[in-house]
């Protein structure tokens, strides 16, 4: 080897280092794991991290990698600003390449007990990336690397003066036949409805809609340059080019209109940016199964006889026991039955008038 003894000395203490620390970081996790509580806290935190019949809202741990531009940690503001108070901005760099070995991100999520991440780094092959993922059971479920583009910053829009209330709950809309019919989309809607979906309430009020974010998938593809720039082509199938995912958020505003119903204008307050999908980690089939598996206490109750559409409205079927029609009263409409009841409800009648005015004359006699 052409390299001096020093420069090997060098490498083969920093391997030895690294080794080391991965092997320390193995120890300490396992004993962690295995430790029992002391304390009344510690109880406390280790039950609020079993499972639950009906879980809490997802928290998002967002960090940045070694190397992150400027519009990476803009965007990564952004993102922590839209799950605010469920998220957590880490500002030190972490030199963490999921892809390659997730186990350190997996430790910091479950040191702080987080269900989301979103990782933020920029590099010369990859400028802008990020990349998003799920975790289960204390274990990396699936995540996605995606390439942004045209990406606008929320501080770039001007035309909202006060920003929504923090905690706020978006609507979430999804356009585009693609999210139904592509498998690669419908797993990019499962992660963003599952990061910006936020807690899942139980009742609604009008007057608390205040943001929609509107996820597209345009009827075209997008394909991109040796430099990079997106050159936008036709839809056609076997092509070449990508599928773009364009993220906006608006501002809903409710104005007079004459009725009942509000009036709703929109407003785009940001951020903006699309999504590419590049790379994909699939989940395990059997661990998937789990994870969407709704335990049989948080089912809904079947109700017999009762259906509810899709509209959401509820329709009930009543049975009755056998019924005799000759002891219903029923409403006779010809003239002849009409004339027959009068003169039998009139029988009785004249039969009593007789009566009363014959015994009058005996008596007079």
């Amino acid at each position: 080897s052409s390299d001096p003894p020093e420069s090997l000395l060098r490498r083969s203490w920093g391997s030895c280092a690294m080794a080391s620390s991965a092997t320390n970081d193995a120890v300490i996790a396992k004993a962690l794991g295995d430790r029992k509580p002391k304390t009344r806290r510690g109880r406390k935190i280790l039950q609020n991290r079993e499972a639950k019949i009906v879980e809490d809202a997802k928290t998002a741990m967002i960090i940045r990698g070694n190397k992150s531009s400027v519009e990476v940690l803009s965007l990564l503001r952004d993102l922590h600003r839209l799950r605010t108070p469920l998220s957590t901005l880490f500002s030190r760099t972490h030199d963490i390449h999921p892809f390659e070995d997730s186990a350190r991100l997996e430790a910091l999520c479950k040191k702080f007990d987080h269900g989301l991440f979103a990782f933020g780094s920029s590099s010369k092959k990859r400028p802008f990336r990020l990349v998003m993922g799920r975790l289960f059971d204390g274990g990396l479920l699936d995540m996605m690397e995606f390439k942004v583009l045209d990406y606008k910053s929320i501080t770039n829009f001007e035309c909202l003066k006060t920003d929504s209330v923090i905690g706020t709950k978006p609507l979430l809309v999804f356009q585009g036949a693609g999210f139904e019919t592509d498998d690669k989309l419908k797993r990019v809607k499962s992660l963003l409805l599952d990061f910006f979906g936020g807690a899942a309430p139980e009742k609604v009020l009008l007057e608390g809609l205040e943001n929609v974010i509107v996820v597209t998938v345009p009827e075209h593809l997008v394909a991109f340059s040796a430099s990079g720039v997106a050159v936008e082509s036709a839809s056609a199938p076997g092509s070449a080019g990508e599928q773009a995912v364009i993220v906006r958020r608006f501002h809903i505003e409710f104005q007079k209109s004459g009725s009942k119903l509000p009036r709703v204008e929109l407003s785009e307050v940001g951020p903006h940016f699309r999504l590419v999908v590049d790379r994909i980690k699939e989940p395990d089939r059997d661990r998937w199964k789990q994870a969407i598996k709704v335990p049989k206490a948080a089912r809904p109750k079947k109700v017999k006889n009762l259906k509810t559409e899709e509209t959401g409205k509820t329709k009930a079927r009543i049975h009755l026991g056998k019924q005799d029609f000759d002891q219903i009263h029923t409403v006779h409409h010809s003239k002849a039955k009409d004339k027959k009841l009068r003169a039998e409800l009139a029988g009785p009648a004249k039969k009593k008038s007789k009566k009363d005015s014959g015994g009058g004359g005996a008596d007079e006699a």
